[in-house]
């Protein structure tokens, strides 16, 4: 009997220790964007995470999906946290009210293309091309940028920017719209000399968080502790150690330029 009751004391121990474990694990993910996002784990958004959550014992797990996959596993519950997001309209999530991140928002197309660019208005009525689950949040954005009304535009989407470009060569599509830094992705670098990129707004890229008890326990720290890190050496550091001075700059000016978005704490 003591030894049976050894057993069940050390088999509930366990469990109960399993459970704080797990409690202190949060499930992170976004898309692959180096050098932000890696597949292994590393990057500047995972770092900005980590530096926010792990003093509080959290350790963090991180997963790399495509970005439409990335929102899926969010709404499902089975993500926590998922960085690099466009915001938009849906209540399956929980979006930070602070953007992480900033970027221009571009018009691409291909030199060849006898396109006559006459700003924002050229898109529309147009074939539009998007990233695959970004369209949403890109579409709303540009309207916030420009007051740009898109309804008369075809909107597609592409599972990678190397289908978009392909694409646009092509002449199935007119304009692929996508944020600045992805035309720095490796495997974009190759196509960049075919293309006429043209800035036509600003993107605000956020955290979102699934919508239970966790998520909004998680989404409370970084309301509370993300405003007042970015600002910081630390910050500064994560950034320049992935070579990203630009995007840095870019969202110190936009903190500054949109002081209204930051919430009182």
């Amino acid at each position: 009997m003591v030894i049976k009751s050894i057993i069940k004391g050390f088999i509930i121990l366990n469990f109960v220790l399993c459970q704080q474990t797990l409690a202190e694990t949060i499930n992170l993910t976004a898309e692959l964007f180096p050098p932000q996002t890696n597949q292994d784990g590393s990057g500047q958004q995972f770092d900005v995470v980590r530096a926010i959550f792990e003093p509080y014992g959290y350790s963090i797990k991180v997963h790399v999906f495509p970005y439409r996959r990335v929102i899926h596993l969010l709404e499902n519950e089975s993500m926590d946290i998922a960085v690099g997001v466009a915001k938009t309209e849906n209540a399956q999530l929980l979006f930070s009210e602070q953007f992480h991140d900033s970027d221009n928002l571009v018009a691409i197309f291909p030199k060849n293309g006898n396109v006559n660019w006459q700003g924002d208005s050229s898109l529309q009525g147009k074939r539009l091309l998007f990233i695959a689950g970004l369209s949403e949040g890109f579409v709303k954005d540009l309207y916030t940028s420009s007051k740009l009304d898109l309804s008369s535009s075809e909107i597609s989407e592409v599972n990678t920017r190397v289908q978009a470009l392909n694409k646009l060569l092509l002449k199935r599509d007119d304009f692929l719209i996508d944020c600045e830094c992805g035309l720095f992705l490796n495997d974009v670098l190759p196509y960049r000399s075919q293309f006429i990129v043209k800035k036509i707004g600003l993107i605000k890229i956020y955290a979102a968080f699934s919508r239970t008890e966790k998520g909004r326990k998680l989404k409370k720290i970084w309301q509370r502790d993300f405003p007042k890190f970015i600002k910081t050496e630390a910050a500064r550091n994560i950034y320049k150690k992935w070579g990203l001075m630009r995007e840095y700059r870019n969202i110190q000016h936009t903190i500054k330029s949109d002081s209204s978005s930051l919430p009182n704490f």
